[in-house]
């Protein structure tokens, strides 16, 4: 009798144990096809990235072609040689003063943190604010959190590489960027072919005015934050400028990154300089946003806000900081394909395309 139940508990154990050990394989075969989806969406998005890299060189290649006797493969060659020669030049002369800029602003910032606690400690609803200040504290200072930041420095290793593969990628795309079109437009069907010749040039066209919209913002945004911070005799000025400059590439987060070590600078010297500081970024950044902006989306399509500050969030929570910074690009790829496949072709609607 034991051996009989015995023997009906190891049969019924069998089949449960085979169907535990399948869906545990599938559990781990579903987790690992994710993790490899979201390598190559990293690689896809570096690709990306190359592109546009791409784009700007055959920009400039291209400026200079028109000006010289050059052909575009020599103009290319001079353009790359004349963007390394200046980066290795800036990196010389202004490399050991731009890094004691930046070390001297992460020195002078407990400082003016302790300026803001003294600040608020006058006022009524200071309290509050002063224990949120502890708790962010405390959570920077809890080992943990240490342990993330030290990973900052491996992440810092792999974008130095990112930025090394975009660079190798961009030059081999601007070179010869035909083989690769036409390359992509030969997988579809011959009669299809030229739409796609067209969806490229569009997208190209579009890509081109935006990424060069973008640089002519941050350097308009780096200059004014930088002269008006020496106007108003905040130190580091020319460290905040090009932070600005820099995380403008990022539109409407990045700006407000950027303003918190400038007004925590201002903090240092007193409180109106940090509402100074404040409504200067606020009035730059109001210029960028009716100004040059919109001047310069004249050229390309233009991006709803609340549609690009959604991309952002999406991308940025799922791709990390690359995500974050080619939202905006991929917007412009979208809209431009909406309205040339969709509006235009489908729904029969006239639409201005770049040119």
């Amino acid at each position: 009798m034991m051996d009989e139940e015995t023997d009906g508990t190891r049969n019924g154990e069998g089949p449960l144990t085979k169907r535990t050990l399948i869906v545990a394989v599938v559990a781990v075969a579903v987790v690992a096809l994710i993790l490899a989806m979201w390598q190559v969406v990293q690689i896809i998005l570096l690709v990306f990235a190359s592109i546009l890299f791409a784009l700007f060189l055959r920009w400039l290649s291209g400026f200079v072609t028109r000006n010289t006797p050059l052909p575009m493969g020599w103009s290319l060659m001079v353009v790359t040689l004349a963007l390394l020669g200046a980066g290795v030049l800036i990196l010389v002369l202004y490399g050991p003063s731009i890094a004691d800029g930046f070390y001297q602003l992460y020195r002078e910032l407990p400082g003016a943190l302790d300026r803001l606690r003294n600040d608020l400690g006058q006022y009524a609803w200071g309290p509050a604010v002063l224990d949120s200040l502890a708790r962010v504290s405390g959570a920077l200072t809890d080992p943990d959190q240490l342990s993330k930041i030290a990973g900052v420095f491996s992440t810092a290793i792999g974008a130095v590489g990112s930025l090394f593969i975009v660079f190798v990628l961009g030059l081999y795309f601007a070179a010869d960027p035909r083989t690769y079109i036409d390359g992509t437009a030969h997988l579809f069907p011959e009669e299809r072919r030229g739409r796609v010749w067209e969806a490229f040039n569009r997208l190209a066209q579009a890509l081109r005015w935006w990424l060069i919209g973008r640089l002519a913002a941050m350097l308009a945004v780096g200059v004014m934050t930088g002269v008006g911070l020496a106007v108003m005799g905040v130190p580091f000025a020319f460290i905040l400028g090009l932070v600005a400059a820099i995380l403008d590439f990022i539109p409407n987060i990045g700006p407000l990154i950027a303003a918190v070590p400038a007004i925590m600078v201002g903090l240092s010297k007193s409180g109106w300089t940090a509402l100074y500081v404040a409504i200067l970024y606020l009035v730059i950044q109001a210029l960028e946003g009716y100004l040059i902006t919109p001047y310069i989306q004249q050229r390309v399509v233009s991006l709803p806000p609340a549609m690009l500050l959604i991309a952002q969030l999406v991308m940025g929570a799922g791709f990390g900081i690359l995500g974050l910074l080619l939202a905006p690009a991929l917007m412009v790829i979208a809209m431009v394909l909406v309205q040339m496949l969709y509006m235009r072709d489908v729904l029969g609607q006239t639409v201005d395309l770049p040119k």
